[in-house]
């Protein structure tokens, strides 16, 4: 069977309240200007590259409307530029700007240090340790969702079949 429930439910609220820990203490005064997510949208787009906002939008697993909001923001303090799509012309990419990557650039560093700070007693086979199973939990989060994503796409093309 694996994981217990009442293990799975123990892990699932110590990652929430690590997230909310995380925020609380690791986040730069400027991170708090932005929408919430704000950040995360940067991050996820200097890690994509230019591209089309519904694309990224995808990618990070929200709508696209609320992606609108964010790049809007981004673009409206500077972090993020628009440009016409040399692809196709009629479209629009994004990418992160110099002062966007300045900003991620400026977080990280504060971050690093702040994790850096807490974690004084531990020691680098620990936080090694710690990253490998973290990092193992999220790739297997990530394949899950690519399997359910890929039964959703076959599950949606048999009924388009079945209906014509």
């Amino acid at each position: 069977m694996g994981v217990s429930p009442d293990t799975a439910q123990g892990l699932l609220d110590e990652l929430f309240l690590i997230s909310r820990a995380l925020r609380r203490n690791l986040a730069q005064p400027e991170e708090g200007r932005l929408l919430p997510g704000g950040i995360s949208v940067l991050v996820n787009l200097e890690s994509a590259g230019p591209c089309r906002q519904v694309d990224l939008a995808a990618q990070i697993g929200i709508s696209a409307s609320a992606m609108s909001r964010h790049i809007t923001e981004l673009v409206a303090d500077g972090y993020v530029l628009r440009n016409t799509d040399p692809d196709d012309g009629r479209a629009i990419r994004v990418e992160v700007s110099s002062t966007g990557h300045e900003l991620l650039g400026r977080i990280r560093e504060s971050r690093i240090q702040g994790l850096q700070e807490v974690m004084a007693d531990w020691t680098q086979d620990d936080a090694e340790r710690a990253r490998h199973i973290l990092h193992t939990l999220r790739s297997q989060l990530i394949a899950r969702d690519s399997r359910n994503a890929a039964a959703d796409h076959q599950k949606h093309s048999e009924e388009r079949i079945d209906v014509q």
